[in-house]
């Protein structure tokens, strides 16, 4: 099972909408960030919960990690992952567009560096990172827009440095209506749909997982920068 139903489709490009406005893609990823200002403390209570212990995953990916290296969460929520990472002795920082939530992880990790931006808007400075973790943040991009981000991402990691990638898999891509945080865009991909966006990357592991942390059927990619 992927992503659940209940999709509306997005528009093209440009696209004139009520009142003769015009959206483009880019405008669903700041969908998403309205769904989640609105729904903020459900989706941090949900979060707590589920994060309270690190996933195989994010084990994996900090295993690739030089000791004391610096880590970026791209999304970070409210930082339950950046907390753990940081435990290990890496030096994190975060990104996330919602207010509340990067408030959350700063709460959460005193002192650290989290940004409160949405991802368009954020500058990542070069060569910086030697880890960016993006559990099922890029998600909520249009392919287009997923595209770039990957592209800043690498040119923000060391060479080598390591991304681990959490997306959904599927082939829908719309602003989902019936799920418990309703009016969010997602971007489902299937695994070779997926790949396809890692050109560039030098890609470790990727395989579709399901009943690891979260519902449904995602997919897991470690790779590194080239």
């Amino acid at each position: 099972m992927g992503a659940p139903q209940g999709f509306l489709a997005p528009a093209p490009a440009r696209r004139v909408c009520g009142g003769g406005l015009e959206m483009t893609g880019a405008q669903y990823a700041e969908r998403t960030l309205v769904a989640y200002r609105m729904h903020a403390g459900r989706a941090a209570a949900n979060w707590a919960r589920a994060q309270r212990k690190p996933s195989v995953f994010l084990k994996r990916f900090a295993a690739g990690l030089p000791p004391g290296g610096r880590a970026l969460d791209y999304g970070c929520g409210i930082g339950c992952e950046m907390a753990w990472l940081r435990r290990l002795g890496f030096r994190v920082e975060g990104v996330d567009g919602t207010l509340d939530f990067a408030e959350a992880a700063r709460r959460r990790n005193p002192g650290v560096r989290v940004i409160g931006l949405p991802f368009s808007a954020c500058r990542l400075e070069g060569g910086r990172y030697d880890g960016i973790w993006s559990n099922a943040a890029l998600i909520h991009l249009p392919p287009a827009v997923f595209r770039s981000e990957l592209q800043k991402l690498r040119r923000a990691l060391v060479p080598g440095g390591r991304l681990g990638l959490t997306l959904a898999w599927g082939r829908r891509k719309g602003v989902l209506t019936g799920d418990w945080i309703p009016g969010r865009y997602f971007a489902c991909y299937t695994l070779p749909e997926a790949l396809r966006f890692l050109k560039g990357w030098r890609v470790l592991e990727a395989r579709t997982a399901v009943g690891e942390e979260r519902s449904g059927r995602w997919i897991r990619i470690l790779a590194e920068g080239q």
